[in-house]
């Protein structure tokens, strides 16, 4: 009995043996050769996937079958995709995955061009371009990184993929240079008596250090109660110790204390042709702010202005006589033709101010050649007969440049103020219808005043100012 028992142990274990071989040797199902389950391909190369050999049957007879293939692989990104095979024939179904990831091994390039003769304590150098490209994440230049060790310095940077390069250079450290200060606005400011002096700011750079402003410091005072020249000192070091030193010089004058038969030997005549008009009102607002007087010659063809011939002569200035017309042609014509011009601007002046002027300035000055064109030696003949009758009339000593191409209020400054000279009639030639010439007569009040002259109109006992008549 108890060999029956083994034999039959026995016959059922080679049952369980063989069943087990057949179903893998001679059962059909699907098989698949040479499976690779993953793959590393370098980024922005093509990828061609790899056929597999897919087939149905036993070990020793298996039929070619075909399979679906899902999924895609981006080689344009960096990452990890997924492909899967499928293959289903008669009754045997086959899933197979395959991981590929998308790789980036090649070094960024890092290009330094420049010279390494000087280069700042904290890394900075000048003159130095440096530049980083990277084959996947292009332009990283924002990601380069330095450090200085041993009179080296040593450039590194990294890709998102962690591809380093490196690069260093011998160099010279050193930092002998100050940083520079930039003052708002002008080196010489001018303040009034009284007014407040406010701080028009200033910014520092230094070649190593960057912006250092915050670590400006100012010394002087400005006193504006009293009249007097102050000085401001603007000073700043590096890190390296090096020191830079600008000043800035605060003129604080008097208002203008003209009083008639009581000029010094300093005296400025500023004088307007042709106006009233656009920009006339504006220019007697800064005059009053420095109770500055001028003289005003002016014309009669705009009435749109008339309002503001009285204004001029209650604010004390000089009204004084130019042309009614301002026209070439009809008041060089003749004597007659002249006076009648010149008479006609006297009683609209008359008109509008009570006042009747006496004070004249010949349309193109005294000394005008154009005349000629109309009459010869009209330009002699009027000179002698306005004064014959009671007028006097006035040319300039200086020309401000805004009746010709300049435009610009620096230069206007620039003419006038270059031109001043103590002991003289400083009689200058300018234009209220110009708005160029009003932005520039602050400034010029400003020198005058800082400068210790007193602005005057001017009246019959004025200096004589006349050129040479060319006509």
């Amino acid at each position: 009995m108890k060999n029956k028992g083994f034999l039959l142990i026995l016959l059922i274990s080679f049952s369980f043996l063989f069943s087990l071989f057949y179903v893998n040797y001679y059962a059909s199902n699907i098989y698949v050769n040479d499976f690779n389950d993953y793959e590393k391909i370098e980024v922005f190369n093509k990828y061609k996937d790899k056929k597999i050999n897919v087939c149905y049957g036993t070990k020793f007879n298996c039929k070619k079958i075909n399979y679906k293939l899902k999924g895609t692989v981006n080689t344009k990104r960096l990452g990890t995709y997924t492909l899967t095979y499928i293959a289903d024939y008669k009754d045997a179904h086959l899933t197979k995955s395959k991981k590929v990831t998308v790789v980036d091994t090649k070094k960024p390039e890092l290009v330094i061009e420049g010279s390494f003769a000087n280069v700042c304590p904290n890394g900075k150098t000048e003159n130095v371009k440096i530049t980083a490209t990277d084959n996947y994440d292009g332009d990283i230049s924002d990601k380069v990184k330095y450090k200085i060790k041993d009179n080296k310095i040593i450039y590194k940077v990294s890709d998102s993929s962690g591809n380093t390069t490196r690069k260093e250079f011998d160099v010279n450290i050193m930092d002998n240079k100050g940083p520079t200060i930039i003052l708002n606005e002008e080196n010489i400011i001018y303040l009034s008596v009284g007014s407040k002096y406010k701080e028009p700011g200033y910014v520092a750079v230094d070649d190593c250090d960057g912006n250092v402003t915050e670590n400006v410091k100012v010394t002087g005072n400005v006193d504006t109660s009293k009249k007097g020249t102050y000085e401001l000192i603007y000073s700043v070091s590096d890190e390296y110790g090096n020191e830079t030193r600008v000043n800035r010089i605060v003129k604080v004058f008097p208002k203008n204390k003209y009083k008639a038969g009581e000029l010094g030997s300093k005296v400025i005549y500023l004088t307007f042709d042709d106006g009233p008009g656009a920009h006339t009102a504006r220019l007697l607002d800064i005059l009053k702010k420095y109770d500055v007087k001028v003289t005003f010659f002016v014309t009669g063809y705009n009435n749109n202005y008339n309002d503001l011939l009285k204004r001029e002569a209650d604010e004390g200035h000089t009204v004084g006589l130019h042309s009614y017309t301002h026209n070439y042609g009809l008041i060089y014509a003749g004597i007659d033709a002249y006076m009648e011009d010149l008479l006609k601007i006297q009683n609209k002046v008359k008109e509008h101010t009570e006042i009747e002027s006496t004070v004249i300035r010949f349309p193109g000055g005294s000394s005008n050649t154009i005349s000629r064109k109309y009459r010869t030696m009209i330009m002699t003949d009027l000179t002698k007969k306005v004064e014959e009758i009671g007028f006097r009339y006035f040319d300039w000593t200086i020309m401000s440049g805004d009746a010709g191409n300049t435009k610009d209020p620096n230069k206007i400054v620039e003419n006038v103020t270059s031109s001043i000279k103590e002991g003289e009639p400083n009689v200058v030639l300018m234009h209220d219808i110009k708005s160029y010439t009003v932005d520039s007569v602050e400034r010029i009040i400003e020198f005058g005043l800082a400068n210790g002259y007193t602005f005057a109109p001017l009246t019959m006992d004025s200096p004589v100012v006349h050129q040479h008549v060319n006509n």
